[in-house]
Parts: C-alpha cells; structure tokens; sequence
C-alpha cells in the first residue's frame, strides 16, 4: 500500500510539469509555424501549443506560490482559456483565489500509484517498440477522438516526439489495434497516451501494454509507476487489477477566454 500524501504528490506533480516543458519543445521542434511556448509559474509550467490541445493547460502548479495574473495573462495573450488540474494537495490560497475569479469546474481525474520491483520483467512479444511515427499517431488521434482530425494528429505526434517517451503498440494482423506510452525520469514511470481503436476494444489490448510498460519501467530501475484515469472507468479497473492503486483525484478548474 502506498500512502498518498503530499511528497508523493509534489514528484508526481514535478514530473507532469516537466513533460509539459518537453511538449513545448517537441512541438516547436516538429511544426516550423508553432506557436507553441511555456510559462514557469511557481512548482508548474504554464503550457500552449495552440488554442485547442489538450495539452494547452497549467500543468504541475499549486504545490509553491504563483503569480495567477501572470498566468491569466499568458492565455489571454493567446486567446485560450487557463485550465488548471489540481491536486489535493493543492495550497488552499490557490483553491481560494481561483474560487474567487469564478473558475468553472471541468472533470475529475483519479491518479492511479504501483510500486515496481525486478518481479514486474516479463516478455510480450505482440507488443512493440512503434517504428512509425506516423502510423502510431494517427492510430492514437482514431483511438481518442474517433476519426484521425487535425487537432488529433498534432497531439498524438507531438506526444511521440518527447524525447524521454517509448510509444508502444499491439497489432491485429497487420492493423495497429492498440497503443500507449511511458515517460521515464527520476526513477518514475509515467503510463499514458492508452488508446485501442474501436473495432478491436474488449480483447485484453490495454492489460497487455499495461504490463508491458510495468517491464520497462523495471528494467530502467523505477520504483514508481503512475497513471490517471477518469473515475470508474474501464481503464481504471484494467489498471487496478494489475496493482494499481488510487492515490488521490484532481480536479481540473476551467476560466473561458471570453
């Protein structure tokens, strides 16, 4: 058992800022038209790659003091709304201040914990390093959005490009059926990017690159793995009957640019 309290929290926290650093980088790095940029802003990273990514939000903040106009400003610049995903452990003056400047309340996420251990090496051999950058983001924009669109491929491929991430795969014959990452640093594996394409759900796709990235992680000598999911989920259950444990749920608090 793994007991949820604010040192965990701050790592967890620490390492999601840095992948939204990583994103800015990546996205410059990809698109030569990029507007993409990031604003420190106390323990997080104030993040825009345009104004509809999913990645265009304030990532690991509320753990030290920030300057909030500073922050309000940056979106404005941009013409995007500030969305911030807050811990628990959030200070309560940032709760406060983003209650008073009437802040909407947008989803829940649950953030899922599992210790790792040499136990956890295994061998898959359906599951693969993705060769093709291409064809795995635009299985993953199909997987989350439901058909490969702009915005979706921008996200997906701006994902696979972040240096310290492993994008996996499973196929179905010769079709990429399923898909997801891990990012590694500092002894902590982050699960993310889980997408299997519609027609091949419900086969057990997500347990098994599940287990492949709990292998990798052992393998670089991790001691913690995380990753968030939305409440009640499937992928919630897929990763609590593999160990997973939720640690806390973060809110997201959503002002429009309007």
């Amino acid at each position: 058992m793994i007991h949820a309290d604010r040192k965990l929290a701050a790592r967890l926290e620490q390492a999601s800022a840095a992948l939204g650093r990583d994103a800015v980088r990546a996205h410059r790095e990809l698109f030569t038209n990029s507007e993409a940029e990031a604003l420190p802003c106390g323990s997080g990273v104030a993040v825009f790659l345009n104004e509809d990514s999913p990645l265009t939000q304030v990532r690991g903040a509320g753990m030290d003091e920030l300057d909030l106009d500073a922050v309000e400003q940056f979106f404005a610049n941009r013409v995007a709304p500030v969305s911030f995903t807050l811990t628990p452990f959030a200070s309560d003056a940032l709760w406060t201040q983003l209650s008073r400047r009437e802040y909407e309340i947008g989803q829940f996420e649950n953030v899922l914990v599992r210790g790792v251990t040499p136990a956890d090496i295994t061998s898959d051999e359906e599951v693969m390093l993705a060769a093709d950058a291409q064809e795995w983001a635009a299985a993953m924009a199909e997987a989350f959005f439901g058909d490969v669109s702009a915005m979706g491929l921008d996200l997906t491929r701006t994902l696979h490009a972040i240096p310290t991430c492993r994008s996996l795969i499973v196929r179905a014959g010769a079709v990429l059926a399923a898909g997801a990452q891990i990012d590694i640093r500092d002894g902590l594996g982050v699960f993310q990017c889980d997408g299997t394409r519609p027609a091949f759900r419900g086969l057990g796709l997500q347990a098994k690159l599940i287990r492949a990235r709990l292998s990798l992680a052992a393998e670089a000598g991790c001691d913690l793995v995380t990753a968030d999911t939305f409440p009640g989920s499937q992928s919630q259950r897929n990763y609590e009957r593999l160990g997973f444990q939720v640690a806390y749920t973060k809110m997201t608090l959503i002002k429009p640019c309007f």
